[in-house]
């Protein structure tokens, strides 16, 4: 399997995986390979790290559901694992 077969995986498996806690050892599991190798290769193909990458999309998915539904603020920071409706607003 190439890097970018490895990278579409992973990112694949990121997007299903939004709403729940992500481990980095099932993440590295995916392309069978360290934690430690998969965030090197993640963050040299992408140019940003998995955590940031993975901050950036749970932001953008919370913002579509901001605009597209009725949900209490809370519910959406809840639902994207951020702890309280605080820590999710000093991201934004």
């Amino acid at each position: 399997m190439n890097y970018y077969e490895s990278l579409n995986k992973l990112i694949d498996t990121i997007e299903e995986n939004l709403e729940t806690q992500i481990d980095y050892n099932d993440l590295a599991k995916v392309i069978g390979t360290s934690s430690y190798t998969m965030q090197r290769i993640f963050a040299f193909l992408v140019g940003i790290t998995v955590t940031e990458y993975i901050r950036k999309r749970r932001l953008s998915k919370a913002a579509e559901d901001l605009k597209r539904t009725n949900q209490k603020i809370i519910d959406i920071a809840v639902k994207y694992q951020y702890d309280s409706p605080v820590s999710f607003t000093r991201c934004l």
